[in-house]
C-alpha cells in the first residue's frame, strides 16, 4: 500500500512537471528530452495518459510526445495502444487518429483490437474528408498487416487503386510504391 502511494505521488509529480514543460516549451528538442527520459526510466505510458484530457495545448503536445516516443521505442507505446484506440472518441485532440495510425504503423496493432483497427483504417483511407497524413500512416500500417493477414491484401489493392486520383501527390507516390509491392508478392 505504501509503495502504491509513493508510485502515485511520483506519477503525479511527473505529470505536473511534464504539463508545465509542454506549456512553456513546445519545441521538438523539449519533447525528445522527455521522450528519452520516459523511455530510459521505463515510465509506463498508462501512468501519463491523464495528460490527454488536459486542456489545449498540453493534450495536443502530449500526443506529439507520444509520437516521439513511438519513433524512438515503439515497444514503449504498445501496451497503451488498446486504451488509446478505445478512448479515441473521448480524447479531444485535433487529428488524434493521425497519432493512432502512426502508432499502428510503427508499433503494430494488439491482437485484441486488430479486426476493429483494420476496419477503421480502411474507413480512414476511403474518407475523402480525412487528413492525408492519417491516410498515409493507415496505408503503411495496413501494408504491414498484410504479412499477417493475407486476406486483406486484395482489399488494400482495391482501395489504393480507388484512392490514387483522389489524394495528394505525396500520397499517390507512396500508394503506388505499396501497390507495386502488393502486386509483386504472392
Amino acid at each position: 500500500m505504501l509503495k502504491e502511494k509513493a508510485t502515485t505521488a511520483a506519477n503525479e509529480s511527473i505529470i505536473e512537471q511534464l504539463s508545465i514543460s509542454l506549456i512553456e516549451d513546445d519545441t521538438s528538442v523539449n519533447r525528445k528530452k522527455w521522450a528519452h527520459y520516459i523511455i530510459f526510466n521505463k515510465i509506463n505510458l498508462m501512468d501519463l495518459v491523464d495528460l490527454l484530457y488536459y486542456k489545449k495545448p498540453v493534450n495536443l503536445r502530449f500526443t506529439w510526445l507520444i509520437g516521439d516516443i513511438c519513433e524512438l521505442n515503439p515497444t514503449a507505446i504498445f501496451p497503451a495502444i488498446t486504451y488509446l484506440f478505445t478512448k479515441r472518441n473521448e480524447i479531444r485532440v485535433l487529428n488524434f487518429n493521425r497519432s493512432l495510425a502512426k502508432m499502428f504503423w510503427l508499433a503494430g496493432v494488439p491482437d485484441e483490437i486488430e479486426g476493429e483497427v483494420i476496419d477503421e483504417m480502411f474507413k480512414w483511407l476511403l474518407d475523402l474528408r480525412m487528413d492525408v497524413s492519417i491516410k498515409n500512416y493507415s496505408l503503411l500500417a495496413l501494408y504491414n498487416l498484410t504479412s499477417k493477414h493475407i486476406d486483406i491484401k486484395n482489399e488494400l489493392i482495391t482501395v489504393i487503386e480507388d484512392q490514387l486520383n483522389k489524394n495528394t501527390s505525396s500520397f499517390e507516390k507512396r500508394a503506388k510504391k505499396i501497390l507495386d509491392k502488393l502486386k509483386n508478392t504472392t
